[in-house]
Protein backbone atom coordinates (compact mmCIF):
# COMPACT_ATOMS: atom_id res chain seq x y z
CA UNK A 1 0.00 0.00 0.00
CA UNK A 2 0.98 3.66 -0.88
CA UNK A 3 2.52 5.03 2.61
CA UNK A 4 -0.40 7.24 3.34
CA UNK A 5 -2.88 4.05 2.97
CA UNK A 6 -3.50 2.30 5.59
CA UNK A 7 -5.97 -1.46 5.87
CA UNK A 8 -7.43 -1.09 10.00
CA UNK A 9 -9.97 -1.71 12.13
CA UNK A 10 -13.05 0.13 11.69
CA UNK A 11 -14.26 3.29 13.79
CA UNK A 12 -18.07 3.58 14.89
CA UNK A 13 -17.98 7.14 12.34
CA UNK A 14 -17.06 5.21 9.87
CA UNK A 15 -19.90 2.85 9.43
CA UNK A 16 -21.95 4.98 7.29
CA UNK A 17 -19.43 5.29 4.48
CA UNK A 18 -19.16 1.38 4.69
CA UNK A 19 -22.27 1.04 4.61
CA UNK A 20 -23.16 2.90 1.55
CA UNK A 21 -19.84 0.86 -0.57
CA UNK A 22 -22.01 -2.29 0.48
CA UNK A 23 -24.80 -1.37 -0.23
CA UNK A 24 -24.07 0.06 -3.83
CA UNK A 25 -21.92 -3.00 -4.56
CA UNK A 26 -24.72 -5.60 -3.35
CA UNK A 27 -27.84 -3.56 -4.05
CA UNK A 28 -28.62 -3.91 -0.49
CA UNK A 29 -30.96 -0.91 1.26
CA UNK A 30 -28.60 1.57 3.37
CA UNK A 31 -30.70 0.46 6.61
CA UNK A 32 -30.25 -3.05 5.68
CA UNK A 33 -26.69 -3.14 5.54
CA UNK A 34 -26.06 -0.35 8.74
CA UNK A 35 -28.04 -3.08 10.97
CA UNK A 36 -25.68 -5.81 9.10
CA UNK A 37 -22.65 -3.55 10.08
CA UNK A 38 -23.41 -2.87 13.55
CA UNK A 39 -25.30 -6.23 15.04
CA UNK A 40 -22.27 -7.93 14.23
CA UNK A 41 -19.13 -5.90 16.17
CA UNK A 42 -17.93 -3.26 14.81
CA UNK A 43 -14.65 -4.82 15.90
CA UNK A 44 -15.07 -7.32 12.74
CA UNK A 45 -15.06 -4.19 10.19
CA UNK A 46 -11.76 -4.10 8.24
CA UNK A 47 -11.23 -0.46 5.92
CA UNK A 48 -8.44 0.73 3.84
CA UNK A 49 -7.97 4.48 4.66
CA UNK A 50 -6.65 6.80 2.41
CA UNK A 51 -6.22 10.45 3.85
CA UNK A 52 -9.32 11.66 4.56
CA UNK A 53 -11.00 8.87 2.10
CA UNK A 54 -12.29 5.22 2.87
CA UNK A 55 -12.65 3.89 -0.84
CA UNK A 56 -12.94 0.09 0.46
CA UNK A 57 -14.11 -2.27 3.07
CA UNK A 58 -14.98 -5.58 4.05
CA UNK A 59 -16.25 -7.60 7.19
CA UNK A 60 -14.30 -10.92 8.96
CA UNK A 61 -16.30 -13.84 10.57
CA UNK A 62 -14.25 -15.91 12.80
CA UNK A 63 -15.72 -19.53 13.02
CA UNK A 64 -14.47 -23.42 11.85
CA UNK A 65 -14.59 -25.58 9.01
CA UNK A 66 -15.50 -29.11 8.89
CA UNK A 67 -12.39 -31.58 6.95
CA UNK A 68 -12.05 -34.98 7.93
CA UNK A 69 -14.24 -34.74 11.22
CA UNK A 70 -12.28 -31.74 12.53
CA UNK A 71 -12.95 -28.39 12.48
CA UNK A 72 -9.98 -26.50 11.55
CA UNK A 73 -9.83 -22.14 12.40
CA UNK A 74 -11.58 -20.44 9.40
CA UNK A 75 -11.64 -16.97 9.34
CA UNK A 76 -14.73 -15.82 6.78
CA UNK A 77 -14.88 -13.19 4.76
CA UNK A 78 -17.94 -10.77 3.36
CA UNK A 79 -19.03 -7.39 2.25
CA UNK A 80 -15.70 -6.62 0.49
CA UNK A 81 -16.89 -3.10 -1.13
CA UNK A 82 -15.42 -0.40 -3.09
CA UNK A 83 -16.44 3.00 -3.47
CA UNK A 84 -18.18 3.27 -7.47
CA UNK A 85 -16.04 6.63 -7.74
CA UNK A 86 -13.02 4.82 -6.94
CA UNK A 87 -12.83 1.18 -8.60
CA UNK A 88 -9.89 0.29 -10.74
CA UNK A 89 -7.37 1.65 -8.73
CA UNK A 90 -6.39 -1.73 -6.93
CA UNK A 91 -7.66 -0.91 -3.73
CA UNK A 92 -9.69 -4.19 -2.91
CA UNK A 93 -6.67 -6.51 -4.20
CA UNK A 94 -4.74 -4.58 -1.91
CA UNK A 95 -6.67 -4.85 1.06
CA UNK A 96 -7.41 -8.54 0.49
CA UNK A 97 -3.64 -8.80 0.75
CA UNK A 98 -3.62 -7.41 3.60
CA UNK A 99 -6.50 -9.09 5.33
CA UNK A 100 -4.56 -12.64 4.58
CA UNK A 101 -1.48 -10.93 5.87
CA UNK A 102 -3.69 -10.16 9.11
CA UNK A 103 -5.17 -13.24 9.20
CA UNK A 104 -1.31 -15.27 9.36
CA UNK A 105 -0.54 -13.05 11.71
CA UNK A 106 -3.34 -13.64 14.15
CA UNK A 107 -2.70 -17.14 13.67
CA UNK A 108 -5.30 -18.61 11.43
CA UNK A 109 -5.71 -21.74 9.53
CA UNK A 110 -7.98 -20.85 6.65
CA UNK A 111 -9.47 -17.66 4.92
CA UNK A 112 -12.49 -18.47 3.15
CA UNK A 113 -15.05 -16.70 1.28
CA UNK A 114 -17.75 -16.27 -1.63
CA UNK A 115 -16.64 -14.72 -4.65
CA UNK A 116 -18.59 -12.12 -6.30
CA UNK A 117 -15.73 -12.29 -8.82
CA UNK A 118 -12.98 -14.50 -8.88
CA UNK A 119 -10.15 -12.79 -10.33
CA UNK A 120 -9.52 -10.74 -7.54
CA UNK A 121 -9.36 -13.31 -5.03
CA UNK A 122 -7.11 -15.55 -7.27
CA UNK A 123 -4.53 -12.96 -7.03
CA UNK A 124 -4.46 -12.82 -3.21
CA UNK A 125 -3.84 -17.34 -3.44
CA UNK A 126 -8.16 -18.00 -2.82
CA UNK A 127 -9.42 -20.97 -5.05
CA UNK A 128 -12.90 -23.10 -5.70
CA UNK A 129 -12.75 -25.23 -2.68
CA UNK A 130 -16.29 -26.21 -2.55
CA UNK A 131 -20.23 -25.28 -3.60
CA UNK A 132 -23.64 -24.82 -2.63
CA UNK A 133 -26.52 -26.02 -4.33
CA UNK A 134 -30.02 -25.08 -4.06
CA UNK A 135 -32.43 -27.89 -3.76
CA UNK A 136 -35.93 -27.46 -4.94
CA UNK A 137 -38.35 -30.49 -4.53
CA UNK A 138 -42.25 -30.80 -4.85
CA UNK A 139 -44.13 -31.62 -1.52
CA UNK A 140 -46.32 -34.32 -3.20
CA UNK A 141 -43.23 -35.89 -4.05
CA UNK A 142 -42.54 -36.73 -0.42
CA UNK A 143 -45.90 -38.30 0.42
CA UNK A 144 -46.48 -41.92 1.58
CA UNK A 145 -43.64 -41.84 3.95
CA UNK A 146 -43.50 -42.90 7.26
CA UNK A 147 -46.03 -41.26 9.65
CA UNK A 148 -45.03 -42.33 12.87
CA UNK A 149 -42.79 -39.65 14.32
CA UNK A 150 -41.80 -37.41 17.09
CA UNK A 151 -42.15 -33.51 16.74
CA UNK A 152 -41.34 -30.71 18.72
CA UNK A 153 -41.03 -26.72 18.04
CA UNK A 154 -37.96 -25.71 19.24
CA UNK A 155 -36.77 -22.27 20.98
CA UNK A 156 -33.63 -20.66 22.56
CA UNK A 157 -34.13 -23.70 25.86
CA UNK A 158 -32.77 -25.91 23.04
CA UNK A 159 -30.17 -24.31 21.09
CA UNK A 160 -27.70 -26.26 22.75
CA UNK A 161 -29.23 -29.48 21.94
CA UNK A 162 -29.72 -28.33 18.69
CA UNK A 163 -26.34 -26.86 18.32
CA UNK A 164 -24.81 -30.87 19.14
CA UNK A 165 -27.06 -32.21 16.66
CA UNK A 166 -26.13 -30.17 14.13
CA UNK A 167 -22.07 -31.04 14.89
CA UNK A 168 -22.90 -34.12 14.99
CA UNK A 169 -24.21 -34.52 11.25
CA UNK A 170 -21.92 -31.48 10.10
CA UNK A 171 -18.82 -33.02 11.03
CA UNK A 172 -19.32 -36.45 8.83
CA UNK A 173 -19.30 -33.77 5.53
CA UNK A 174 -16.32 -31.92 4.72
CA UNK A 175 -16.81 -28.07 4.22
CA UNK A 176 -19.30 -27.47 6.28
CA UNK A 177 -19.00 -24.65 9.25
CA UNK A 178 -18.57 -25.20 12.72
CA UNK A 179 -20.77 -21.97 13.21
CA UNK A 180 -20.20 -19.38 16.04
CA UNK A 181 -23.17 -16.63 17.00
CA UNK A 182 -23.18 -14.61 13.65
CA UNK A 183 -23.91 -17.91 11.65
CA UNK A 184 -26.61 -19.01 14.50
CA UNK A 185 -28.28 -15.63 14.09
CA UNK A 186 -28.85 -15.64 10.40
CA UNK A 187 -30.51 -19.40 10.93
CA UNK A 188 -32.69 -17.81 13.14
CA UNK A 189 -33.37 -14.63 10.82
CA UNK A 190 -32.30 -13.65 7.73
CA UNK A 191 -33.40 -10.23 6.15
CA UNK A 192 -37.26 -9.98 6.22
CA UNK A 193 -37.50 -14.00 6.97
CA UNK A 194 -38.10 -15.85 10.56
CA UNK A 195 -37.62 -19.23 10.60
CA UNK A 196 -39.30 -21.48 13.08
CA UNK A 197 -37.37 -24.63 14.23
CA UNK A 198 -38.62 -27.95 14.54
CA UNK A 199 -36.76 -31.09 15.77
CA UNK A 200 -37.53 -34.75 16.22
CA UNK A 201 -36.24 -37.09 18.69
CA UNK A 202 -35.27 -40.35 19.28
CA UNK A 203 -36.77 -43.22 21.43
CA UNK A 204 -34.44 -41.81 24.61
CA UNK A 205 -36.12 -37.70 24.29
CA UNK A 206 -32.78 -36.90 22.29
CA UNK A 207 -32.52 -34.75 19.55
CA UNK A 208 -32.02 -36.68 16.07
CA UNK A 209 -32.82 -34.29 13.71
CA UNK A 210 -34.73 -30.60 12.74
CA UNK A 211 -35.39 -28.20 10.53
CA UNK A 212 -35.73 -24.15 10.56
CA UNK A 213 -38.64 -23.18 7.67
CA UNK A 214 -39.82 -20.18 6.74
CA UNK A 215 -43.23 -19.84 4.77
CA UNK A 216 -43.27 -17.65 1.62
CA UNK A 217 -47.09 -17.19 0.36
CA UNK A 218 -48.19 -16.12 -3.12
CA UNK A 219 -50.76 -14.26 -2.94
CA UNK A 220 -52.53 -14.87 -6.41
CA UNK A 221 -52.89 -18.64 -5.63
CA UNK A 222 -52.79 -18.70 -1.43
CA UNK A 223 -50.82 -21.46 -1.75
CA UNK A 224 -46.95 -21.57 -0.37
CA UNK A 225 -43.56 -22.34 -0.51
CA UNK A 226 -40.65 -23.52 2.35
CA UNK A 227 -37.60 -22.29 2.58
CA UNK A 228 -35.27 -23.76 5.07
CA UNK A 229 -32.19 -21.94 6.53
CA UNK A 230 -31.22 -25.50 8.21
CA UNK A 231 -31.50 -28.95 7.58
CA UNK A 232 -29.50 -31.54 10.07
CA UNK A 233 -30.37 -35.04 11.01
CA UNK A 234 -27.77 -38.27 12.76
CA UNK A 235 -29.83 -41.11 11.59
CA UNK A 236 -32.08 -42.39 8.47
CA UNK A 237 -34.89 -42.62 10.93
CA UNK A 238 -34.65 -38.56 11.87
CA UNK A 239 -34.03 -37.71 8.09
CA UNK A 240 -37.50 -40.22 7.37
CA UNK A 241 -39.57 -38.19 10.24
CA UNK A 242 -38.48 -35.06 8.81
CA UNK A 243 -39.58 -36.06 5.10
CA UNK A 244 -42.62 -36.95 6.70
CA UNK A 245 -42.97 -33.65 8.45
CA UNK A 246 -42.47 -31.68 5.11
CA UNK A 247 -44.91 -33.89 3.25
CA UNK A 248 -47.49 -32.22 5.95
CA UNK A 249 -47.60 -28.92 4.40
CA UNK A 250 -48.42 -30.40 0.93
CA UNK A 251 -52.33 -29.99 1.05
CA UNK A 252 -50.99 -25.38 0.71
CA UNK A 253 -47.78 -25.92 -0.13
CA UNK A 254 -46.00 -26.64 -3.33
CA UNK A 255 -42.43 -26.76 -2.58
CA UNK A 256 -39.88 -26.81 0.06
CA UNK A 257 -36.13 -25.60 -0.91
CA UNK A 258 -32.79 -25.52 0.98
CA UNK A 259 -28.76 -25.02 0.52
CA UNK A 260 -26.18 -28.05 0.77
CA UNK A 261 -24.25 -30.04 -1.80
CA UNK A 262 -25.43 -31.36 -5.16
CA UNK A 263 -26.80 -34.30 -3.22
CA UNK A 264 -27.56 -33.65 0.13
CA UNK A 265 -28.17 -36.53 2.50
CA UNK A 266 -32.00 -35.93 2.66
CA UNK A 267 -32.16 -36.94 -0.97
CA UNK A 268 -31.04 -40.52 -0.42
CA UNK A 269 -34.23 -40.77 1.29
CA UNK A 270 -36.71 -39.93 -1.25
CA UNK A 271 -38.67 -42.29 -2.85
CA UNK A 272 -37.73 -40.77 -6.23
CA UNK A 273 -35.81 -39.17 -7.88
CA UNK A 274 -38.48 -36.12 -8.75
CA UNK A 275 -36.81 -33.07 -7.48
CA UNK A 276 -34.04 -29.84 -9.38
CA UNK A 277 -31.08 -29.36 -8.07
CA UNK A 278 -29.09 -25.92 -9.04
CA UNK A 279 -25.29 -24.49 -8.37
CA UNK A 280 -25.94 -21.10 -6.48
CA UNK A 281 -22.09 -20.27 -5.79
CA UNK A 282 -19.05 -22.26 -5.43
CA UNK A 283 -16.76 -21.02 -2.02
CA UNK A 284 -13.37 -20.16 -2.52
CA UNK A 285 -10.68 -21.47 0.30
CA UNK A 286 -7.03 -19.76 1.09
CA UNK A 287 -4.11 -21.51 3.17
CA UNK A 288 -3.11 -18.96 5.54
CA UNK A 289 -0.94 -21.30 7.32
CA UNK A 290 -0.05 -24.30 6.10
CA UNK A 291 0.84 -25.86 8.77
CA UNK A 292 -1.79 -25.66 11.13
CA UNK A 293 -4.36 -26.35 8.45
CA UNK A 294 -2.62 -29.31 8.11
CA UNK A 295 -2.13 -30.51 11.33
CA UNK A 296 -5.62 -29.27 12.77
CA UNK A 297 -7.60 -31.28 10.00
CA UNK A 298 -8.84 -34.69 10.43
CA UNK A 299 -7.67 -37.77 8.09
CA UNK A 300 -8.49 -41.56 7.30
CA UNK A 301 -7.44 -43.43 9.57
CA UNK A 302 -5.95 -45.82 7.24
CA UNK A 303 -4.02 -42.24 5.65
CA UNK A 304 -0.28 -44.04 6.41
CA UNK A 305 2.83 -42.44 4.48
CA UNK A 306 4.48 -39.09 3.96
CA UNK A 307 4.69 -36.87 1.56
CA UNK A 308 6.99 -33.76 0.22
CA UNK A 309 4.86 -30.57 -0.68
CA UNK A 310 6.64 -27.82 -2.25
CA UNK A 311 4.68 -24.82 -1.74
CA UNK A 312 5.21 -21.14 -3.54
CA UNK A 313 3.34 -18.13 -1.45
CA UNK A 314 4.42 -14.67 -2.62
CA UNK A 315 1.86 -13.24 0.27
CA UNK A 316 2.91 -15.49 3.25
CA UNK A 317 6.76 -16.35 3.22
CA UNK A 318 6.50 -18.45 5.80
CA UNK A 319 4.03 -20.87 3.76
CA UNK A 320 7.28 -20.86 1.18
CA UNK A 321 9.28 -24.28 0.88
CA UNK A 322 9.70 -27.74 0.93
CA UNK A 323 7.05 -29.28 4.02
CA UNK A 324 7.08 -32.43 4.49
CA UNK A 325 3.54 -34.08 5.81
CA UNK A 326 3.31 -37.84 7.91
CA UNK A 327 0.07 -39.26 8.07
CA UNK A 328 -0.66 -41.81 10.37
CA UNK A 329 -3.68 -42.73 12.87
CA UNK A 330 -5.82 -39.65 11.27
CA UNK A 331 -3.24 -36.94 12.18
CA UNK A 332 -0.54 -35.02 10.10
CA UNK A 333 2.69 -33.95 11.22
CA UNK A 334 4.28 -31.32 9.35
CA UNK A 335 7.73 -29.60 9.23
CA UNK A 336 10.13 -28.10 7.10
CA UNK A 337 11.86 -30.93 4.45
CA UNK A 338 15.89 -30.40 5.03
CA UNK A 339 17.81 -31.84 1.68
CA UNK A 340 15.80 -32.54 -1.16
CA UNK A 341 14.86 -36.32 -0.72
CA UNK A 342 11.31 -37.37 -1.03
CA UNK A 343 8.99 -37.69 -3.72
CA UNK A 344 7.35 -34.03 -3.81
CA UNK A 345 4.19 -32.71 -4.90
CA UNK A 346 4.40 -28.91 -6.30
CA UNK A 347 1.63 -26.02 -6.54
CA UNK A 348 1.27 -22.42 -5.69
CA UNK A 349 -0.83 -21.89 -2.44
CA UNK A 350 -3.60 -21.20 -4.91
CA UNK A 351 -3.97 -24.77 -5.96
CA UNK A 352 -3.44 -25.89 -2.43
CA UNK A 353 -7.06 -25.53 -1.60
CA UNK A 354 -9.19 -27.41 -3.57
CA UNK A 355 -7.02 -30.35 -3.36
CA UNK A 356 -7.09 -29.48 0.65
CA UNK A 357 -10.56 -29.12 0.67
CA UNK A 358 -10.94 -32.60 -1.29
CA UNK A 359 -12.51 -30.37 -4.48
CA UNK A 360 -10.18 -32.20 -6.38
CA UNK A 361 -7.77 -35.29 -6.13
CA UNK A 362 -4.30 -34.36 -6.87
CA UNK A 363 -4.40 -36.31 -10.18
CA UNK A 364 -7.34 -34.08 -10.95
CA UNK A 365 -5.74 -31.30 -10.02
CA UNK A 366 -2.69 -31.89 -11.72
CA UNK A 367 -4.55 -32.30 -14.95
CA UNK A 368 -6.36 -28.45 -14.30
CA UNK A 369 -2.36 -27.36 -13.83
CA UNK A 370 -3.31 -26.36 -9.91
CA UNK A 371 -0.55 -28.84 -9.17
CA UNK A 372 2.34 -31.26 -10.35
CA UNK A 373 4.28 -34.06 -8.70
CA UNK A 374 4.96 -37.82 -9.23
CA UNK A 375 2.08 -40.58 -9.45
CA UNK A 376 3.13 -42.06 -6.13
CA UNK A 377 3.13 -38.97 -4.21
CA UNK A 378 -0.22 -37.64 -5.58
CA UNK A 379 -1.92 -40.88 -4.56
CA UNK A 380 -0.67 -40.96 -1.02
CA UNK A 381 -1.76 -37.27 -0.63
CA UNK A 382 -5.02 -37.98 -2.26
CA UNK A 383 -6.01 -41.19 -0.27
CA UNK A 384 -5.50 -38.87 2.48
CA UNK A 385 -7.14 -35.61 1.86
CA UNK A 386 -10.56 -37.95 0.15
CA UNK A 387 -13.96 -37.99 1.88
CA UNK A 388 -16.45 -37.03 -0.30
CA UNK A 389 -17.18 -33.82 -2.29
CA UNK A 390 -16.98 -30.59 0.10
CA UNK A 391 -20.62 -28.81 0.38
CA UNK A 392 -21.89 -26.12 2.68
CA UNK A 393 -25.38 -25.28 3.43
CA UNK A 394 -24.66 -21.28 4.81
CA UNK A 395 -24.19 -18.81 2.64
CA UNK A 396 -22.22 -16.26 4.77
Amino acid sequence: MKSDTKYERARSRDIPTAARMIALAFAGTLDGVTKWLTDNGIENIRVVREGRQIPACLRRISMGQFFGGRSVPLVGIAGVATAPELRGKGHARRMMESCVREMREEGAALGGLYASTQALYRQSGFEQAGHRFITRIPLVRLLGGDKSRQVIVLDESDHNRVKACYTRFASSFNGLLDRTDYVWKRIREMRDSRFQGFGVTDSAGDLSGYLYLAQKRDDTTGRQELHLSDLAFTSESAGRQLIAFLADFEPMGDFVQFGGGPMHPLLTLLPQQRYEVKLKDFWMLRIVDVVRAFEARGYSAASRGSVVLSVRDRLVPENEGRWRIEFERGRAKVHRNKGARGAAIECDIRGLAPLYSGLYSPRQAAILGLCSGEPEALDILGGALGGGTPWMTDHY
